[in-house]
């Protein structure tokens, strides 16, 4: 009789299964086969072609693929499963949840999705998980990744990435920007940057790349990163490391984009960013409602912003 291992559906699904079948190998129930559930049509059909033992194996494991398909788990088969040390474990991969097993959910072993990071814990959780897999992090790129990358488990992958690559050295900022974006994505990487380091030729280099793409998500980008400087130059010192964890701009934890951030307030001046940054806000308006000004529009405002500091440094 078999045991079950249900894997609730999550973007680590496939990463969970990985990791379940090299457990089962390693305790002696290697993978025999993996089927879609259709393949069987019901509950009854599914286990009567799967119980009996292999010709050549005592011992195996298989993989059912959309066992939602096959309706509520049979009452009258309840009494089949057998607990973890099972010879024979079938493995359900969902597509939702695990609901249909209502009438076996207290003998089976159950993987649900696995808790999601809170976004101010993500520059930590990334250093940790670096340090299990035997690498180091440098605390900005871990912050770069947590706030370039949305996907928990794409985070996850490019660390490990990066770890092999880095081969026993601290993954950097640079490591970063040169493998963890696309090209749009390092191009908005260097746009970001070039803004805040008042480096026109970078900026410039960078539009040339994506401007084939609708500003929007440029000009929100670059509002977010400039949101910093505009808390500090709105808050008199005492005030402004407050003021900042309270924007979700910890000095701490997001040092990178700080201080970027501050570079940008350092170049342009307060009063040039909060022109900037009503312009970007006034341009999101009109994307917004179909009275778009597009690119040409965005760079009106970059270029204003870069054109005048030179007069700010030299105040």
């Amino acid at each position: 009789m078999p045991h079950i291992i249900a894997i609730e559906y999550s973007e680590a699904q496939r990463r969970q299964l990985a990791e379940t079948l090299d457990s089962l190998t390693k305790s002696g129930r290697p993978l025999s086969a993996k089927y879609e559930a259709q393949t069987f049509g019901t509950w009854p059909e599914l286990f009567s072609s799967l119980i009996q033992p292999g010709l050549f194996v005592s011992r195996e494991s298989f993989v059912i693929e959309d066992p939602d398909s096959l309706g509520p788990f049979p009452e009258d088969l309840a009494h089949l499963i057998e607990d973890s040390d099972s010879d024979t474990v079938i493995v359900l991969v969902f597509t939702g949840d695990t609901k249909t097993l209502k009438p076996i959910a207290g003998k089976i072993t159950l993987i649900k999705p696995e808790p999601q990071i809170a976004p101010w814990k993500r520059q930590s959780w990334l250093s940790d998980l670096a340090k299990t897999e035997g690498f180091s992090l440098d605390p900005d790129a871990a912050q770069l990744l947590a706030d370039s990358i949305e996907s928990q488990e794409e985070l996850r992958g490019e660390v490990l990435k990066l770890g092999l690559f880095a081969e026993g050295r601290t993954i950097t900022v640079e490591d970063v920007e040169a493998l963890s974006f696309d090209e749009g994505g390092r191009a908005q990487m260097m746009f970001l940057d070039g803004m805040c380091d008042n480096k026109p030729q970078d900026v410039a280099r960078a539009v040339k790349f994506l401007r084939e793409d609708s500003p929007l998500p440029v000009l929100i980008a670059i509002t977010n990163r400039l949101r910093p400087a505009l808390m500090l130059s709105s808050f008199p010192p005492a005030s402004q490391t407050d003021a900042l964890k309270a924007s979700d701009n910890d000095p701490v934890k997001k040092k990178y984009a700080v201080n970027k951030s501050r570079n940008a307030l350092k170049h342009y001046g307060p009063d040039r960013i909060k022109r900037f940054i009503l312009g970007a806000i006034r341009l999101s308006f009109l994307e917004k409602t179909g009275r778009a000004e597009g690119w040409e529009g965005f760079e009106y405002i970059i270029w204003e912003l870069m054109a005048k500091a030179g007069q700010v440094m030299n105040a």
